[in-house]
């Protein structure tokens, strides 16, 4: 009984442990020195006892989700500016700063001048035109009736020709005069309602004696207006934009983006933004341009996308968060964790040249993600590693590196 114990002793203090025992007798079982530099063999029976297991390496894709601020801004392509075509006082304001408004809808009406000048203008020309007319209808009826006479006394041999043709000729210049006066009126009536039209004001009947002095100002298009600068009182002119109209169902979403983060994003990447303005909402779209330069010192670019905005929701102004995921992600070698060994500055995996030989493969990984790491160069997809066990075989590498400098 002595005896058994005395050797379980030494062999305790020969092993350090039983660990100690386990990696002594594998390195009894690895062949190091007469393998190739940074190869290393293992015997079956050692790859059996330290449950070496061999994997194929395969392809994941680097998905980057980048995290920022975005701002809803109005389509610039969409946006126009309403002023008035003349100078002169608003005399009333029909619509507010957000409304949206529709094509030929009246915002305001301005005391216009211009319009009482053309108004009163045409009537005057148009009463003096009817006199001309009346007193044509008068002369031709006078005509025609001599003409008549004549003509019947010219019949009976009484009437000389020569009276008879001059009553011809009176008559039909009269008819002349009498529709040259009614085509100036039809011109007069024509030009009066073109120029008023350019106020957006409708002709009346020239037999009014009212004299229109107010000119509406409509909007071309519709939109919403995403800023006002006019109301009641002002004193407005034809240079300075009243109105600033967005056409908001399409509306731009600016992302703040920084110079160290340009690289990594690209036209056509996915986008998805939320605001607290719209509590439980998700608008995606994809990236559309990126500006070519920052227009400040604080190096931030500016990426664009362009929301749907059917039900005008999205305003300008608005701030949320923008969430930028690779369109088409880049795909690397990926390896679990346990497979990669680090010494020194060195990262290197343990490459299965046949059953019982694994020769150390520098690599670089490029990103760590959920459960082991993407390679950037080193080994690629379909080649064979050792993944659990492959500290066993460092251990056992380096062992015989320093038995080899000893």
């Amino acid at each position: 009984m002595l005896k058994v114990l005395t050797a379980a002793i030494v062999a305790a203090v020969l092993c350090g442990s039983l660990a100690s025992c386990s990696r002594q007798e594998a390195h009894e079982e690895a062949d190091v020195s007469s393998a190739p530099p940074d190869t290393i063999r293992f015997s079956p029976t050692a790859v059996k006892r330290f449950g070496l297991r061999t994997l194929t390496v395969g392809d994941r894709a680097d998905t980057q989700t980048l995290i920022t601020t975005g701002e809803i801004k109005a389509d610039e392509n969409r946006v126009f500016h309403i002023n008035s075509l003349t100078n002169g006082r608003v005399i009333s304001d029909k619509v507010m700063l957000g409304d949206i408004i529709h094509p030929g809808q009246t915002l305001a009406v301005v005391q216009n001048l211009d319009v009482a000048k053309v108004y009163g203008e045409y009537i005057r020309q148009a009463h003096e035109n009817e006199i001309q007319v009346h007193l044509s209808e008068t002369r031709l009826a006078l005509a025609k009736k001599n003409y008549d006479r004549l003509k019947r006394l010219y019949a009976e041999k009484i009437a000389a020709e020569k009276d008879f043709l001059k009553a011809e000729s009176d008559m039909k210049l009269e008819e002349e005069i009498l529709r040259g006066n009614k085509e100036h009126g039809s011109h007069l009536r024509e030009e009066a309602k073109v120029m008023l039209a350019a106020y957006g004001v409708r002709l009346g009947d020239s037999q009014s004696e009212r004299i229109e002095s107010n000119s509406p100002i409509t909007t071309p298009r519709g939109g919403m207006i995403i800023k006002k600068s006019v109301t009641v009182g002002d004193v407005v002119t034809n240079t300075e934009p009243l109105y600033v109209v967005g056409d908001l169902r399409y509306v731009w979403l600016d992302i703040a983006v920084y110079d160290k983060q340009l690289q990594s994003i690209k036209e056509g990447d996915r986008v998805t933004f939320t605001s607290d303005s719209l509590p439980g909402r998700t608008i995606t779209s994809q990236i559309s341009y990126i500006k070519p330069s920052t227009e400040d010192a604080s190096g931030t670019f500016v990426a664009r996308a362009i929301l749907e905005n059917p039900e005008m929701k999205l305003k300008p102004g608005m701030l949320g968060q923008v969430t930028i995921m690779n369109r088409e992600p880049a795909k690397y070698p990926f390896i679990p964790e346990e497979a990669l060994q680090k010494y020194g500055k060195e990262q290197f995996v343990f490459l299965v040249e046949s059953d019982d030989v694994y020769k150390k493969q520098l690599v670089e990984p490029t990103k760590k993600v959920e459960g082991g790491y993407l390679i950037a160069h080193g080994i690629k997809a379909g080649q064979r590693i050792i993944g659990q066990g492959s500290f066993t075989l460092k251990a056992e590498l380096l062992k015989g590196t320093m038995a080899g400098e000893d």
